[in-house]
C-alpha cells in the first residue's frame, strides 16, 4: 500500500518553492542593496518572530507537499544574529531527505561576521538524486567580499515519470549592460530543454528575480526604488512550455522600505517553468501580507500530460 501512496505521489507531484530571506526579511525589515538603510535585521527577536511563521507555514503544508524548493536558506551567519536557519528548516522538516548549496559566501571574513546564504531542496520521495550546475555570475565581488555563486540545484526524480525538479535564485542587481539575468535563463534552458529531449518531465522552481506575469498592484512606490525590476524574456521560452504562476497575488515586494500595503510596490518573480509534457493542476501564492519575509510561498500540483 506504502508503494502505491509513493507512486501516485511521484505521479502527481506537490511542490512548494519559496524564499525565506533567511528568516531576516519580514515586514518590519528594508535592505541597504533595495536602497533600504538596513544591512540585518534590527534584532535577533525578529529573526525568532519570522522564523516562527516559516516554521507555522511549513507544518501546516508539509503532509500534502513532495517537494520544497526553499531559497536564501542560511547557516550561523552575521545577518541572522548567529541563528541556524537551514538547522531549524530540517528539523521542522525530518522526514524529508535534502540538499543545500550555499549561493553567498563571504571571502576572508571569519565569524562571527561572515555569511553563508542559500538555496536548499527539501524531499520525502525515496530514490531521489540531487545535482548542482553552474550558472552565470556577476563580475564583480559586492562590498569586496563577497559574490553569488549562481547554480541550479537539480532533483532527479526516477520513476514511471522522470522528473527533473531544478531549484533556482537568479541575480537580482545585474545591469543592463552585462544582463546576467539573461545569460542565466539562457543557460538554465538550454539544460532544460536537454532534459525534456530525453524524455524527462522537466519543473523549474524558484524566485526568478523577473516580473513573470504582467499584473499591476496598487502601490506608491517611485520608480527609483524599481531599479532592479525587469520583465521575463519571454522569447527565451521554448515552444510548449508553460509558467504556472497565480496572477491574482504578488509574491514579492520591494525592500526600500519596511512594508506597508498599497505602498510598497509588488509583483509576481516567484513561480514554476515547466515543460510541454507536464500538466498543471493548480498553482496557488499563500497571500501572508509579507509578515515573515518579503516573499509568499507558491505551491503547485503537476502531473504528467502523457
Amino acid at each position: 500500500e506504502n508503494a502505491g501512496q509513493e507512486q501516485m505521489l511521484r505521479e502527481r507531484l506537490n511542490l512548494v518553492t519559496w524564499n525565506v530571506g533567511y528568516a531576516g526579511m519580514g515586514k518590519e525589515s528594508d535592505f541597504v542593496f533595495d536602497l533600504g538603510v538596513q544591512r540585518r535585521p534590527l534584532s535577533a527577536a525578529l529573526i525568532d518572530k519570522n522564523m516562527g511563521g516559516i516554521e507555522s507555514y511549513l507544518s501546516k503544508t508539509k503532509a500534502d507537499t513532495d517537494v520544497f524548493l526553499i531559497q536564501e536558506a542560511a547557516r550561523p551567519s552575521w545577518n541572522t544574529y548567529r541563528q541556524d536557519i537551514l538547522a531549524k528548516l530540517t528539523a521542522k522538516l525530518p522526514e524529508f531527505a535534502w540538499f543545500f548549496g550555499a549561493d553567498v559566501n563571504t571571502r576572508y571574513v571569519p565569524p562571527p561576521w561572515n555569511v553563508q546564504v542559500g538555496n536548499a531542496v527539501f524531499t520525502k520521495l525515496g530514490g531521489a538524486k540531487a545535482e548542482r550546475r553552474a550558472l552565470p555570475l556577476e563580475p564583480t565581488f559586492e562590498l569586496g567580499v563577497f559574490r553569488k555563486g549562481y547554480r541550479m540545484h537539480i532533483l532527479r526524480i526516477d520513476s514511471k515519470r522522470k522528473w527533473v525538479i531544478i531549484n533556482i535564485h537568479l541575480s537580482t542587481f545585474d545591469t543592463l549592460e552585462d544582463d546576467v539575468r539573461r545569460k542565466q535563463v539562457t543557460t538554465l534552458l538550454r539544460f532544460a530543454e536537454e532534459e525534456y529531449a530525453k524524455g524527462n518531465h522537466v519543473v523549474i522552481g524558484g524566485d526568478w528575480n523577473l516580473r513573470l506575469a504582467p499584473t499591476e498592484f496598487e502601490h506608491q512606490t517611485d520608480e527609483k526604488f524599481q531599479f532592479w525590476i525587469r520583465d521575463f524574456p519571454q522569447e527565451l521560452v521554448p515552444d510548449g512550455w508553460s509558467w504556472a504562476v497565480d496572477p491574482s497575488t504578488p509574491t514579492v515586494r520591494t525592500a526600500h522600505q519596511p512594508y506597508v500595503a498599497k505602498d510598497n510596490y509588488t509583483l509576481i518573480i516567484d513561480g514554476f517553468l515547466v515543460s510541454p509534457n507536464v500538466k498543471i493542476h493548480s498553482v496557488v501564492t499563500d497571500d501572508q501580507n509579507f509578515e515573515f519575509t518579503d516573499h509568499h510561498p507558491v505551491s503547485a500540483v503537476l502531473g504528467g500530460s502523457d
